[in-house]
C-alpha cells in the first residue's frame, strides 16, 4: 500500500473537508500559524523540559517535602484563593494571610468550633464582647468569606505596618505572632521561639512546644504559620504578566480549547442536563455605596432580553461583591465548586470575544437593551455571532488578572446608559442570621 493510499484511508476527503471548513474555523485556528507555532513550540517545549520544568518540579518537590499540606487543605486553598485575595486587597495585607490564619485556627474546616471563637480564632474579640459567639457547627460559604474578612481586619489591626505587597519574613513572622499572642507579646517574644509561627520550618524547628490558655502545654506537629505561608504562597503564585506568552503556553491554550470543546460536545451528545439558573447566596448587609458609577436598571422593556441568568451554570459562589468602578468595568466575581464550570449567556444577543490589555479573556454579549461582559474564561465555546439566552459560551478559568478560576461579571443598561449592580438581577438567596431568604 502506497503512502498516498494510506493517507487517504486515515484521512478520507470528507474528514479533511470537515477539519478545514468546520472544525478549524469554529475553533478560530489559522493552519499556517498553528504549524509555525507547533514547530516553534517543539523547541520551546524541549527547552522548558530541560530547564524550566526541571526547576519548577524541583522547587515543587522541595516545597512538598519541606512544607507538606494535606490534599484536603490544598483543595481548600485553590477554592478560596480568589476570596482571600479580595479580602486581602480590601484590608491591605498579604493575600496568603487569611488562608494561613484559617489553617492555623481551624485546619481550614468550614465549621465553627465549640468555644465560640469562629474559624479564625477571634478569642479576644468574642471574650471582650466586640463580637457575638459564633454559633458552633457547620457554616455556609458566605459565612466563611465573612469570617475571613473579620480575621483579616484583626490581623491588620495588630500589625498595621503590613501591606498587600509585604514579603519580609521578619515582619510577617512577627505579625503572625501578634495575631496569636497579642501585640504586647509580639514586642517582647522572638517569633523564632513560637511553635505557632515556626514549627516544622526546618530541622531546627521540629515538634516545638506550644502553650495556650485553653489547650495548655502541647507538642505541635502541624506546620507553623510561616512555613504554611510559604506553602500556600507557592500554590497561588501570581500569573506571569508577559508582553508575549511563551509558545508552550499558546499550545496549552489550544489544547484546553480542544478539550473543552470536546467535553461540551460529548455532554450534548449524552444529553447531560445541568442546572441553567442556579441561585447564589448574597450577604444580607451588602455595602456597595462606594461604587458611585452604578445606576438604576430600567424597569420596562422586553423581559426576554433582561440578564436574569447567572453566567456560572454550576454551584455559583460569590467571591467578591460589586467592585471595579476604578477601571470602568464594575461587576461581581463568581466562582464555583467546579473550577471548569460552563459559562452561559445571561442574555440573548450578539457575542464577540477578545483579550483586553490586561490579558483578560473576555466574552461580550449585546442586545437592544443590555450589554454583559464575562472575564477570565479559559476557553470560548463561541467566537462571534448570535447566541441564545442560556447557551454555553465558554469555560470558567483564571486567564489574565486573576488569582483563581472565576468570572468577573459586568452588566450595562443601554436604556439608562449606566452600569448596574448584577446582584439586583441575578437569582439569589439572601443570607440571614436565622436562615436564608430566597428571591
Amino acid at each position: 500500500m502506497s503512502f498516498s493510499s494510506l493517507w487517504s484511508l486515515i484521512f478520507p476527503p470528507w474528514l479533511r473537508e470537515w477539519l478545514r471548513f468546520e472544525l478549524i474555523p469554529r475553533l478560530g485556528l489559522q493552519p499556517q500559524e498553528l504549524l509555525l507555532g507547533t514547530l516553534r513550540g517543539m523547541w520551546g517545549t524541549l527547552w522548558w523540559m530541560l530547564v524550566g520544568l526541571g526547576l519548577i518540579n524541583g522547587g515543587r518537590a522541595y516545597m512538598d517535602g519541606q512544607y507538606a499540606l494535606p490534599r484536603a487543605i490544598q483543595s481548600q486553598v485553590v477554592k478560596w484563593a480568589p476570596v482571600a485575595d479580595s479580602v486581602a486587597r480590601q484590608t491591605d495585607i498579604p493575600r496568603e494571610v487569611p488562608l494561613v490564619v484559617w489553617y492555623k485556627e481551624s485546619s481550614m474546616q468550614a465549621e465553627n468550633p465549640r468555644n465560640c471563637t469562629g474559624i479564625m480564632g477571634t478569642y479576644d474579640l468574642v471574650r471582650s464582647g466586640q463580637l457575638p459567639c459564633f454559633t458552633p457547627g457547620p457554616i455556609s460559604d458566605q459565612e466563611v468569606a465573612a469570617q475571613l474578612a473579620v480575621g483579616a481586619l484583626e490581623f491588620k489591626k495588630r500589625c498595621p505596618e503590613v501591606t498587600y505587597g509585604t514579603h519580609d519574613p521578619a515582619v510577617l513572622q512577627r505579625c503572625y505572632l501578634a495575631y496569636n499572642a497579642g501585640i504586647s507579646a509580639a514586642q517582647h517574644i522572638d517569633p523564632h521561639t513560637s511553635a505557632y509561627v515556626m514549627n516544622n520550618f526546618n530541622e531546627q524547628y521540629q515538634n516545638m512546644v506550644y502553650r495556650d490558655v485553653e489547650l495548655g502545654t502541647v507538642t505541635v506537629s502541624a506546620l507553623g504559620a510561616w512555613p504554611a505561608h510559604l506553602a500556600i504562597q507557592s500554590m497561588i503564585a501570581h500569573q506571569l504578566d508577559l508582553e508575549q506568552p511563551p509558545l508552550t503556553l499558546t499550545l496549552l491554550d489550544v489544547g484546553a480549547r480542544l478539550w473543552d470543546a470536546g467535553i461540551y460536545a460529548v455532554s450534548n451528545l449524552l444529553n447531560m442536563d445541568l442546572p441553567t439558573n442556579p441561585r447564589m447566596e448574597f450577604p444580607a448587609d451588602r455595602d456597595i455605596g462606594a461604587q458611585t458609577c452604578l445606576g438604576r436598571a430600567h424597569i420596562l422593556g422586553r423581559p426576554s432580553l433582561r440578564p436574569t441568568l447567572n453566567p456560572v451554570r454550576e454551584d455559583p459562589l460569590l467571591t467578591q461583591d460589586v467592585h471595579g468602578c476604578a477601571y470602568n468595568l464594575p461587576g461581581v466575581d463568581i466562582a464555583s465548586s467546579n473550577a471548569a464550570s460552563l459559562l452561559q449567556a445571561p442574555i440573548p444577543g450578539e457575542v464577540t470575544t477578545y483579550t483586553d490589555r490586561w490579558r483578560n479573556t473576555t466574552i461580550r454579549i449585546e442586545n437592544d437593551e443590555w450589554i454583559v461582559w464575562l472575564l477570565h474564561a479559559r476557553s470560548y465555546l463561541v467566537e462571534e455571532g448570535t447566541v441564545e439566552k442560556g447557551q454555553a459560551v465558554g469555560v470558567m478559568g483564571a486567564v489574565g488578572y486573576a488569582t483563581g478560576p472565576h468570572v468577573h461579571y459586568t452588566v450595562f443598561d443601554k436604556i439608562t446608559n449606566r452600569f448596574v449592580d448584577p446582584g439586583l438581577l441575578l437569582p439569589k438567596q439572601i443570607a440571614e442570621s436565622d436562615g436564608a431568604e430566597t428571591r
